[in-house]
């Protein structure tokens, strides 16, 4: 069942007693309760990366990036990917009264990449691949360098995931599961703002687990977190999710 979870924490970063100061700025985080399993895909890179890499970052965004990810414990050295991913960033920001030029976009992707990390923290999962001996009748190489597991000196862990104890792979990664929405939005004094952040992700595969229920651990988390200015930014973030 689909709920929606609110936790405020304007808590002001100067004056903790007054929590409506006037012209502080709150930044809200909302995020969909549906987990999509993303495999292997680098979430910093093809996130916060992608911002601030992408020409004309200073005033939006808008992006449509199709990924081949891994998503197995035990990926043979044939395989060439088992995952297909889809992100879709879009942004708008401009200059707010009292702000520098690209405060209000570094608080909205700082927030955002804050929260989908603390989201997809606890989803983790072991991914390895180009793996060899995943049958009896199939050899495995002699690496020329470091490899993940199995054989002798791995340097994850001494057996691979795989069916067959003596396999080996050479990769490890981490898999994860993010919201399949998640968005910032800009307040001031209670009005809604134009600068706004969204990620969606799709997969070709759902995983059906609840992602509303970290709200509370996530919002004690970033609780003394300020998105930008000091003295222009409410700490804490308002997150829901639905």
């Amino acid at each position: 069942m689909k709920f929606q979870s609110n936790i405020m924490l304007a808590l002001l970063a100067v004056a903790p007693s007054a929590v409506s100061a006037a012209g502080k700025i709150q930044v809200e985080v909302r995020y969909s309760n549906e987990m999509v399993d993303v495999g292997n895909l680098e979430l910093f890179a093809e996130t916060w990366q992608k911002i601030y890499s992408t020409e004309g970052n200073g005033r939006s965004i808008l992006s449509d990036t199709a990924y081949t990810t891994n998503a197995s414990a035990c990926g043979s050295w044939s395989s060439k990917g088992d995952r297909e991913v889809r992100v879709k960033v879009n942004g708008q920001w401009g200059k707010i009264p009292d702000l520098g030029p690209n405060d209000s976009r570094d608080a909205l992707v700082g927030t955002l990449s804050k929260v989908l990390d603390e989201v997809s923290k606890g989803t983790g999962y072991n991914v390895f691949s180009n793996c060899y001996g995943l049958s009896w009748q199939e050899s495995v190489p002699i690496w020329p360098g470091p490899h993940a597991c199995g054989g002798r000196n791995p340097t994850v862990r001494p057996e691979c995931m795989c069916d067959i104890g003596t396999a080996q792979c050479e990769f490890h990664a981490w898999g994860h599961k993010v919201p399949s929405s998640i968005k910032a939005n800009l307040y001031r004094d209670g009005a809604l703002l134009a600068d706004t952040l969204s990620i969606d992700f799709t997969a070709n595969a759902v995983a059906k687990d609840e992602g509303c229920g970290m709200v509370g651990d996530i919002a004690k988390t970033l609780a003394a977190y300020i998105p930008g200015v000091g003295n222009l930014f409410v700490a804490g973030v308002e997150l829901n999710c639905a």
